[in-house]
């Protein structure tokens, strides 16, 4: 009976020990458990510190940029408006000027017609051809200031009569020429009419100008959607030009042929940008030298007629 009650007692004191070790690893267990949560906490909200800080120094970095962006947006665009207001200015006040130059050199050529030697006679031609052609150009500044000030007119546009129009409308620099018109689809579109048969005809006019040299002139006009813009395209078999001086075609007072070759003021291809780029719209050309050209221009589908 005494040994049942020695191995009960040991049996009890044995459960009571591997209950209180369970008691102190349970403990410690707790206790590592509130230190990892604490650490974790503390990770947590410095992460989030950083995460705020790194979030406020961006806003106010963004902010400075867009009032960089701003200010220079706002500068650019009274430096236009400053540009285009002086060339508005000076190609009108030159009119004047212009005419009694013209004017006295016409007198001059009735009043001593026949006292005149040759000489004189080519002095007064070269006059008269000087101040027509600086008459182009006052007028063609006045269309590339009168380009940037306006505001766009937007109307259903028909290109496809448009350019029709536009091709009759340059009868005098097709008339006895062998000219062969391939021209595709071209949609309607929302867009200023006025200005988009500026843009036509400066393109078709120029593919009539270089190709003059042909025999048998090929004139490609047509479109296509692309990327979401539709592409529209004048093709020519002229003499081209080099590629590597694309970039400065449209550039205002920008020419690649001598003027003794190819009449022009060169400001009808600066003037094909600024429009294309007031209808959201994008210009570049590629070409040969004696291999022909091509003039793109595009513009937003939304405002085409196609889906």
């Amino acid at each position: 009976m005494d040994e049942l009650r020695e191995i009960a007692g040991a049996m009890e004191g044995s459960e009571r020990g591997l209950l209180e070790e369970r008691q102190r690893r349970a403990a410690q267990s707790v206790g590592n458990t509130t230190k990892i949560v604490l650490i974790a906490g503390m990770i947590n909200a410095l992460v989030l510190a950083l995460a705020w800080m790194t979030t406020r120094q961006e806003m106010h970095t963004r902010r400075q940029l867009e009032g960089m962006l701003r200010h220079d947006a706002q500068e650019l665009t009274a430096l236009n408006e400053e540009l285009e207001a002086f060339s508005y200015s000076v190609s009108h006040d030159l009119r004047a000027p212009l005419r009694h130059i013209s004017g006295f050199a016409d007198l001059l050529r009735q009043q001593l017609g026949g006292q005149l030697d040759e000489k004189a006679r080519r002095y007064l031609s070269v006059i008269g051809e000087s101040s027509h052609h600086m008459g182009v150009l006052i007028d063609e500044l006045l269309a590339f200031a009168r380009v940037g000030r306006a505001e766009l007119q937007r109307s259903q546009v028909d290109l496809a009569a448009l350019v029709q129009t536009v091709i009759r409308n340059l009868h005098a620099s097709v008339e006895g020429r062998d000219v062969e018109w391939q021209i595709g689809a071209l949609p309607e579109v929302q867009a200023d009419a006025g200005l988009l048969r500026q843009v036509w005809a400066n393109l078709i006019d120029n593919a009539l100008k270089y190709t003059r040299s042909r025999s048998g002139a090929v004139i490609e006009i047509g479109s296509t959607p692309q990327d979401g813009e539709l592409l529209f395209y004048v093709r020519d078999n002229g003499v081209g030009f080099d590629p590597q001086y694309a970039g400065k075609l449209f550039g205002v007072f920008q020419r690649l042929h001598q003027t003794e070759e190819f009449e022009g003021t060169g400001i009808g291809l600066a003037n094909v940008r600024r429009v294309i780029q007031k209808h959201g719209g994008r210009t570049w050309a590629e070409g040969q030298v004696d291999a022909g050209a091509t003039f793109y221009f595009t513009l937003p589908l939304g405002i085409t007629g196609l889906p």
